[in-house]
């Protein structure tokens, strides 16, 4: 019997962009014939709500959208979000300091209207622009710790072997340091996830979770992934991730989303 699918959520990096970061050329054709039929499609991304809108929006598509890991979860034709989870930035002092020892890692810490980028690392600075719309500069701890975040993201081009092992010991069960791509480890307040955004969205959507088919490839996925009896893991996805998910689709390189849905007969 096939599923009452009615909601698609998908992962931008690694997920729906291709390795150039580009949408697939049938995706405003995609979301407008299942909007059609009555199925939403949300993003759902570590990216910053307002990186996200600036590309989006121009599209005109019926989209919603779950940003910083699930701390923001915004619905289409709303002002303002309808989810936020935000922490003080003191609770990552320990790890904004230990990024600012790192070499090479630029820290930012992502609000709900702006990022701010330390001045480190200059740079760093067109890689790490790719993924915030709205930016200002840090220098000093004393600059940010009184503010509210949706989480610490710091990027360094070797993430995964010289800055996530300095970070990873720095996890409470407060704080969850998470690798969320081969340039990025993100740490928010353990309770803050993609997945709680997901099942806020879903409620609001009046939607159980078997209604939805989810996409993703890293770890800031695979709580939502594992929400779903329907979650799909790229084959380019991290093997914790395809070890939550129900099925596997072609790489992000190869259009996969579409493709996986065009065979599962949804497009």
């Amino acid at each position: 019997m096939q599923p009452d699918l009615r909601l698609v959520v998908t992962d931008m990096d690694g997920t729906l962009l291709d390795a150039e970061r580009r949408l697939p050329p049938g995706f405003p054709d995609a979301v407008r014939a299942l909007a059609g039929r009555g199925v939403r499609w949300a993003i759902a991304s570590g990216r910053q709500l307002a990186n996200l809108r600036a590309r989006l929006d121009p599209l005109g598509l019926p989209l919603d959208i779950i940003a910083e890991n699930g701390a923001l979860a915004w619905a289409d034709g709303e002002e303002a979000p309808f989810f936020e989870d935000l922490t003080p930035a003191a609770a990552f002092a320990p790890v904004l300091q230990a990024a600012l020892e790192t070499p090479g890692a630029t820290p930012v810490l992502c609000g709900p209207d702006r990022a701010w980028v330390h001045d480190a690392h200059p740079e760093s600075l067109p890689a790490v622009g790719c993924y915030f719309a709205r930016t200002e500069p840090w220098h000093a701890l004393g600059d940010v710790l009184g503010r509210d975040v949706c989480k610490v993201a710091v990027y360094h081009p070797r993430a995964a072997e010289a800055l996530h092992p300095r970070l990873a010991p720095l996890a409470t069960p407060g704080r969850r340091v998470i690798l969320s791509g081969p340039e990025w480890v993100d740490v928010q307040h353990a309770r803050v996830d993609k997945a709680r955004a997901l099942a806020a969205l879903l409620r609001r959507r009046g939607l159980r979770p078997d209604q939805a088919i989810v996409f993703g490839d890293y770890l800031n996925d695979a709580g939502m992934i594992a929400l779903t009896p329907h979650g799909v893991a790229m084959a380019n996805a991290l093997p914790e991730v395809k070890a939550r998910a129900a099925a596997v689709a072609p790489p992000n390189t190869q259009d996969g989303v579409l493709r996986h849905l065009r065979a599962i007969g949804l497009l």
